[in-house]
Formats: structure tokens, sequence, C-alpha cells
């Protein structure tokens, strides 16, 4: 017993019974895990069972990080257990190890070719240059040969007229490349042996030495008229007025910048010698960039376009000018119109700030937006100038709409109902790999009525986002799934590329649809008539075409996922609309059209079943179409992004405050059914397509 007492204190105990309970955990977890692969080697029925065992292993997660903070241990993310799939390619090798070995392999084979190459290359310079047929012909046309050079890293033989090098050859042995160079052009060569090394040299400069010579003249030339431009006197005077300065230039040199009077490169002079040019790009405005012939008449015009500023106040100018082109643009402007509000198109300016003042429909000065001379930093102040706020980092306070729920939600059970004399479809959009439009469609056979409901992609459902299950395991799974989440059986289904969106809406002739609010996408430029501008559409109506179509049903910045989905719907309205008066005279004309359309999709409608569901279908009217959102049945729970994460644990390290352990919050925006019950789910779908009776 006193052995036990001196050995094993309280504290080592509480350690032992902790690591014991630790390792009991790991077993489990790894039980789970074993689990979890032998699920997914099973039919698409099991999938439940994996979403149950998922959520046990983020809850082990919990505890084991509890018992890692009692250890003193860091904790670790257990949450992420899969990632879902990006929407681009997935078929990358990300293992660090396989791709290094890959490099190294590659690395060894091409260093292999390279010796080969530069061996072989290398002895054949050397008997060029003591090549008797080249010598014979220099001979012969007033030519003559350089000197041979041969180093560790370079072999390289010239061939000139007077002082003129008509061809060299230069071997660059670290690279392994042979290149051809004249004043006409450079290339990488290859010979297969010295004769036609010795053709093509006789051949090339007895049918370029006279053009060579021209061509150097002409350099030459052009060289001396850019010295002349620097040098005139309207030039000089400029730069000494502004403070400019150029940097050095020589007959060698390419490049030539034009400094202000910190050192501060203000723009620059490529001189392109193979095209007698020059190319002229001022830093601060890309926009201002010419290829000029003539630098005498190019040069003074584009010198006085620069700006000199330098540091923050070239910053300040490049916000004013941001801002500026911003409260010109029309999409800006209808998004004003929209929200009732005015802005000044002339900043006003005191000693530190410059305002640009916002005004409501009252003309009552409400808000300003600011540039910071001292920083060039833009924020948003309040009409008296106080409580400064980087616009960059503006988060709104959006506040939701929400329906009412009835306290007591029927337990509608497993499974879904099939109801006699309904159809229903899933009508699906993918982008790249994951689907991101679903929206589910109710045809009720006997009132002729069609309803739909968007699902929002971000809907997190048995351990992931719903938008995931067709990737992992099919659209059949994310057919299943959708039945038993909203207590509706599918009967089909039919996934759209958006690509192939836009062939389908042009198969048709377009469609026409009434917009009753302003679209407005800032993060889409469009180009008019040389003019960039934002994406927008006012109310109205419009004949879409494919591309126009998609652009309406994709964009969704300053509306949400939401407003979009319901554009998704007007837009299947108005494809109904299209079929009810198309006008198929000709029966060919439709089996061609709906041949056509169903080769660009993925569905398990068949193309017998298509035009039967067609002519059935076809007078039917869409009565409703409502989306599931924030706004309604959903909430979204709390969540960090590993951005904002990171940014809150190097403002904690800053201060020296304690570290914040948000890398084991939720890092993903999700949405939920409210109080985090499904059948809610199920009561909504029951709400909107069950007939209403008077």
């Amino acid at each position: 017993m006193g052995f036990l007492s001196r050995n094993f204190s309280k504290q080592n105990l509480f350690a032992i019974s902790v690591l014991v309970i630790l390792v009991l955990v790991l077993l489990q977890m790894s039980a789970l895990s074993y689990k979890v692969s032998n699920f997914s080697e099973k039919n698409s029925s099991m999938i439940k069972e994996i979403g149950m065992v998922r959520e046990a292993n983020m809850a082990f997660g919990n505890d084991m990080n509890e018992m890692r903070k009692r250890l003193l241990l860091p904790e670790k993310n257990y949450f992420n257990v899969e990632q879902e799939p990006s929407s681009g390619e997935t078929d990358t090798n990300t293992d660090k190890l396989q791709l290094q070995m890959f490099k190294y392999v590659d690395f060894l084979g091409q260093s292999a070719k390279k010796v080969e190459t530069v061996k072989t290359y290398e002895d054949m310079l050397s008997k060029l240059s003591l090549s008797e047929t080249i010598k014979t012909f220099l001979t012969e046309n007033s030519l003559s040969q350089g000197e041979f050079t041969n180093t560790d890293s370079i072999s390289q033989i010239s061939y000139f007229s007077g002082e003129i090098e008509i061809l060299k050859y230069y071997l660059d042995k670290n690279e392994g490349e042979l290149v051809f160079k004249s004043p006409l052009e450079r290339t990488e060569k290859s010979f297969a042996n010295l004769a036609e090394m010795e053709s093509f040299s006789i051949d090339y400069m007895q049918k370029n030495k006279d053009r060579i010579i021209e061509k150097v003249d002409s350099l030459k030339a052009f060289r001396k008229s850019v010295s002349d431009a620097f040098a005139k006197n309207e030039v000089v005077d400029f730069m000494k007025s502004k403070g400019f300065s150029f940097s050095e230039f020589s007959d060698t040199v390419s490049d030539i910048f034009v400094l202000n009077s910190n050192g501060d490169k203000l723009a620059q002079i490529t001189l392109n010698d193979s095209e007698l040019s020059a190319t002229l790009l001022d830093f601060s405005d890309t926009k201002n960039k010419i290829i000029a012939s003539d630098l005498s008449v190019s040069l003074l015009p584009f010198l006085q376009k620069l700006n000199s500023l330098s540091g923050i106040l070239l910053e300040v100018e490049n916000q004013k000018k941001k801002i500026s082109e911003l409260i010109s643009d029309k999409g800006f402007q209808l998004s004003l119109k929209e929200n009732g509000l005015k802005i000044t198109d002339t900043p006003e300016e005191d000693n530190i700030r410059i305002y640009y003042k916002i005004y409501d429909s009252t003309d009552a000065h409400i808000s300003s937006i600011v540039i910071e001379k001292t920083t060039g930093v833009v924020n948003i102040v309040q009409p008296n100038g106080t409580n400064s706020e980087n616009l960059l980092y503006f988060e709104p306070e959006e506040k939701k709409k929400t329906i009412e729920i009835p306290e007591d939600i029927p337990d509608y059970g497993e499974g879904a109902v099939s109801e006699e004399g309904s159809f229903n479809i899933l009508i699906a959009g993918k982008h790249g790999n994951l689907v991101d439009t679903m929206i589910f469609t109710h045809i009720d056979e006997k009132t002729k009525k069609i309803k739909m409901i968007s699902i929002p992609r971000d809907l997190f459902y048995n351990g992931r986002k719903i938008n995931a299950f067709g990737y992992f395991y099919g659209m059949d799974e994310l057919k299943k799934v959708l039945s038993d989440m909203t207590g509706y059986k599918l009967d089909k289904y039919i996934l759209i590329d958006m690509y192939a969106f836009i062939d389908v809406i042009d198969l048709i002739g377009g469609i026409d649809i009434t917009l009753e609010k302003a679209v407005i996408d800032p993060t889409y430029r469009t180009v008019d008539n040389g003019v960039e501008g934002t994406l927008h559409y006012e109310p109205g109506d419009y004949h879409l075409g494919g591309k126009e179509a998609l652009r309406l049903a994709r964009t969704r910045h300053t509306s949400s996922d939401f407003a979009r989905a319901e554009r998704q719907q007007m837009i299947l309205e108005a494809l109904q609309d299209k079929a009810k008066n198309f006008g198929f005279g000709d029966a060919d004309t439709f089996y061609k059209i709906a041949k056509a359309v169903l080769s660009k999709t993925e569905t398990d409608v068949g193309f017998d079943e298509a035009i039967a569901y067609y002519f059935k279908y076809q007078g039917f009217d869409i009565v409703s179409n409502n989306v599931m959102s924030s706004g309604n049945v959903l909430y979204v729970p709390p969540y960090t992004t590993r951005e904002q994460c990171e940014a809150k644990i190097a403002a904690a390290k800053a201060s020296g405050s304690a570290i914040p352990n948000c890398m084991n919050e939720n890092q993903a925006y999700t949405l939920l059914p409210r109080n985090n019950n499904w059948n809610i789910v199920k009561w909504f779908f029951r709400e909107n397509f069950e007939e209403e009776t008077a």
C-alpha cells in the first residue's frame, strides 16, 4: 500500500483513468469507421445508417477533444469526416509523397536526356566550327566566322557580314537547348546530324543575308529614333517640370522605365526590335497602353497622362477613380433607384477625407462613403463623420420574414407517399460535379395543376449537404433521399448541365419572362459597345436566349440563393408556356427537338415516356412555386468560416489574448429545419402540394 501511495498520486491515477477512457473511445471510433466503410459498399438503402454513424462520429469527436483538453493536448478537428467535392474536376491525386515521386522520376529522366542532348550538340558545334564546307561558302560570299566558344555552361559560334552578325548558334548546357538566333528571328532548333546543320546554315545565309543587313540598318535607325525621342527638348523640359526621369537606356536594353522624383516606377517602355515598335504601359492605368512605331510622336502625349503621385496619394486617386466609375455605372444607378437612394457624384473634401454623401428619398443625409487621405482606406461614416467602419469588412444584419408553424406538427413517419393521379419529378441543374439546383415538381393529374418547391443545396441532411448525395451515391439515391425527406415519392428525375441548358433554350427559340423586381449582380461584368458595366435587369418584359436565361438563372449576388431559386422556377414556367403555344403542327419537328433535348440531359425518363408526358401535361398550368428557405421552415446554424477563425486567432495573438478554439466549430454555411424537426419539412410540402378546399 505504501508503494502504491508513493508512486500513484491522485493526479497520476486521474491521468491513467483518462488514458484508459481515451483508448476505449478510440477503439469505439475505429469500430464505427469500419462500419462506415462496410456500409458504403452495400446498397443505397443503408445511406441513412451511414449518416447516423457520421453523426455519432462527430459526437465522439467532441468527447475526444474534452479528453485531450484534460491531458493538455492540442485539440483536433474530428468533424470533417469526408470532404465534399468541389464543383470542378476531382480526379486529381493530392498525395504529396506520390506527386513528389512522380516529379523526381521525371526530373531524373529529363536530366539524362539533357546530358545526352548537350553532348550531341556540343560535339556538333565543335565540328561545325572546323567544317571545310562552311569555310568554303564563307570565303566565296565574303562572310566570316567568329570564334568558337566552349565553356562549362555554353557553346556558341557566330557568322558575320562585316560587323553584322548574320546568325548564331547558342547551346545552353544548363537548359539543354540549342538556340538559333539572327536579327530576323530567334528559335530553338534541332538537327539530326552535322550535314543537316551545315546545309541549313548555308541555305539560311544565302537566302537571308541581304534581308538581315537591311533589318540591322532599320534596327539601328529605330534605336536612334528612340534615343532622339528621349532627347527632344519638349520631352526633356516636361520630364524636368514633373521631376520624372528615365532608367538607363542603351543599344542592348529593351525595357526603359519612367520614374518619379521618389524613384517609383510610373510606366514601362518596351522596345520590340523584331517589330521595330515600342509598347508604352502606364502602371497606374492599364488602359493607357500604346503600341507606337514612332516615339517622337507618341512619347510626350503618353508622359503627359502619367500620374506622378506615389504611395498613399496614388492609392487615394485610384479609390476616387473606382468610386467615380461605380457611381456612373448603370447597374449601380439601378440599385440606388430600387432602394430609393441618391449619392453625390461630385465629392466633398477636407484635409483628412473625401466624402461621397448618400441621401434617402426625402433628401435626408443618411450616411457617407469616405476615402481616408492618410491611408487610402474607404470607410463608412455616419452623417456627422463618426462611427467609422471599413467598407471592405461591412456585413449587414439581415432580418428575414418567417412563416407561422403550428406548435403540434404531426409525426409523418418514415417513407414517402405515392399518390394515385399524381406525378412527381425532380428537375435538377448541375454545374461541375455537384447538383446546385433542385426543384421538386408535383403534377396533379386530377386538377391539371403543377406546383414546385425549390430545395436549397446547403440543406444538411444525414451528415452532408443535400446536393452531394448525387455525387457520392448517384441520382437514384438523391431521388430516394429527397422522397424520404419530403414525404412525397419522386417518380422521375431530369438532370441538365448548366451549359447544355443554353442549347435547350435556344432549340425552342428562347423564352419570354416578366421581372417584377430588378436583378443586379455586381460580380458579373458586361461589355456593351466597348464600355464595361454591371449585369443588371430592370423590371419589365424580356425575351431571352439560352445565354441570357442561364445568366438570369445563376446570378444571385445582391439577392440570395432563394431569390435565384424563384427566378429558376420563373424560367421553368416560361418553358411551360412555350410548350403550350409552340405550335407543333409537324410531329417530326417536335420529335427532333425532344431527341435533342434528351441528348443533353441525364435522366431516367425514356424517349417514348418523354413524348407521352409532353402530350399528357402540355396544357397543365403552373399554379404555385415556393422555396424552402430561412424565411420559412429552415434556419442557419451558427458557423465560423476558416478565414474568419484564422483572423480571430491572428487578432488574439496580436493582443496577447487567449487563442480561440474556433477551428473545431462548424465551418460551413448550412441549413437545417427549424427546431431540428424534419417533420416540419414534410408539413411544408403537404401545405404546398395538397389542394385547398373552398
